[in-house]
């Protein structure tokens, strides 16, 4: 978790004036109805950046007959398309005339790069959300993982990421990863490829009245896991990707967990050892990658699991949806559903886990979890854009600029898990979970998100929640 970086933020540009992403189009004036060619598209400042990289991006190139009432939305368009890349500090579009051709027009892209090596101390919870590990576990410190986190996010000007990261603490963790987008020359195949290793002393062996149990060995590792994967990207179109992937994964845990949870792993095994083969499907319609204020996302994945020590066969298959909108000025909706199935019926412990984990969870119901094989979840979404502001001129050359989002929201989820195995303790496994709350969203700079929630649960429960991710 990187949470307390937030509140810097939010300490100063509130009295900065209003400077919006539009000021960044320069358009020349242009008779209605006049049909204008681009000769040029010109690109400065991307030092790392490779210009054909950008162009790929870009909905326009030199050729293409545009009419004059409409080169200003275009232009907007494309320096939408440039920001979620997250490379750039600055985007300047301009539209001049051609000197040599006054029929067509010059259209220059003037960009300043950010840092791309991005270095942080990492801390991270070993709990799932901030109000767990604060409120059930007292603020224990020994349940923080402390760490390095690199990243190159264009480590040869061709957006490829280059990722290590190591943590201390309570889990004990090295991995590495890679990415690169394009590798031919039509910029439409990618791949990637990472490994890591894990370890832990304290491990969850089982769920009892909707929580987590835990068991800890001070003198010992309870829990190991190993992973590789490679994946093969293709993205024959701005919106859509395809992705297949492999990963072979190993666990191992101690013997105390399996005494104490003989179905841990399947026929009490210590080990769980699997291959897993995948497709994931992304259409990315929206306006705004990070956080988006309108348009259709989708995501779909199945994947094909094959046991090799400790497990059955296991076929995944997961969805999710958001549709965001502007409604009218200021006031955003969105809609999310996220839901996941799988079979055969008949799994160990640790391949049930659904709802309560990473962004699967009904909000108001953080403290909980629901093991099951097949579960849905749906959240409605009213926001108003209270604050947008840009703090400029900061003495940062990667920063020069810091911009600051605000949106107060009131929403409304539900939910439901069903599993086959229900234990009577386990109460909202195969329950219908609705809640009702209010909050803020918070948006600034590399990607930084918060949202502060509170929310009222069907279990007439109510609490004040932190999470730094997307709904």
């Amino acid at each position: 978790m990187r949470l307390f970086l937030f509140f810097s933020f939010l300490c100063f540009g509130f009295g900065q004036r209003n400077n919006g992403f539009a000021q960044a189009i320069t358009v020349p004036v242009i008779v209605s109805g006049t049909t204008k060619t681009i000769n040029s598209i010109q690109i400065e400042g991307n030092k790392k950046t490779k210009s054909s990289v950008i162009l790929r991006e870009m909905s326009i190139q030199a050729g293409d007959s545009l009419r004059g009432d409409s080169l200003e939305q275009i232009l907007k368009l494309n320096f939408q398309r440039l920001y979620n890349l997250n490379l750039f500090t600055e985007i300047n579009f301009q539209a001049i005339h051609d000197s040599k051709d006054l029929a067509g027009l010059v259209i220059m892209v003037q960009l300043k790069e950010q840092w791309f090596i991005l270095p942080q101390a990492d801390v991270q919870l070993a709990d799932r959300n901030v109000n767990v590990w604060w409120d059930e576990h007292k603020g224990d410190l020994s349940r923080i993982n402390l760490g390095l986190y690199l990243q190159h996010k264009n480590l040869t000007g061709h957006l490829d990421k280059l990722s290590i990261s190591t943590h201390v603490g309570y889990t004990q963790q090295l991995s590495a990863s890679y990415f690169r987008p394009y590798i031919d020359q039509q910029q439409k195949q990618g791949i990637g490829f990472g490994l890591g290793y894990s370890r832990s002393r304290e491990i969850a062996y089982a769920t009892d009245n909707n929580k987590l149990q835990f068991t800890r060995h001070n003198q010992d590792f309870l829990y190991h896991y190993f992973f590789a994967n490679a994946a093969w990207y293709y993205r024959a179109a701005y919106h859509t990707r395809h992705i297949l992937s492999a990963v072979f994964n190993s666990y191992k845990v101690g013997d105390t967990v399996v005494q104490l949870n003989p179905d841990y792993f399947e026929q009490a095994s210590k080990k769980l050892r699997y291959l897993e083969i995948a497709y994931r499907y992304e259409y990315n319609g929206v306006d705004n990658w990070n956080y988006p204020r309108k348009g259709l996302k989708i995501v779909g994945t199945a994947a094909s699991r094959w046991g090799i020590e400790g497990m059955k066969y296991q076929g995944v298959a997961t969805v999710e949806m958001g549709f965001f909108h502007r409604i009218h000025n200021r006031w955003l909706s969105s809609a999310v559903l996220r839901g996941r199935t799988t079979f055969s019926q008949e799994q160990a412990y640790f391949m049930q886990t659904a709802m309560g984990y990473k962004s699967n969870y009904v909000r108001g119901y953080e403290y909980y979890v629901v093991e099951a094989n097949h579960f849905a979840i749906g959240r409605l979404s009213l926001k108003y854009e209270a604050v947008r502001k840009r703090v400029d001129r900061l003495p940062l050359k990667y920063l020069p600029m810091l911009p600051i989002w605000m949106y107060p929201k009131i929403f409304i989820d539900c939910g439901y898990a069903a599993n086959n195995k229900q234990q009577s303790s386990n109460s909202l496994a195969n329950t219908f979970l609705y809640s009702i709350g209010a909050g803020v969203d918070i948006i600034t700079a590399y990607d930084l998100k918060l949202r502060i929630e509170f929310a009222y649960n069907h279990l007439g429960e109510n609490g004040l929640y932190l999470h730094a991710n997307s709904e």
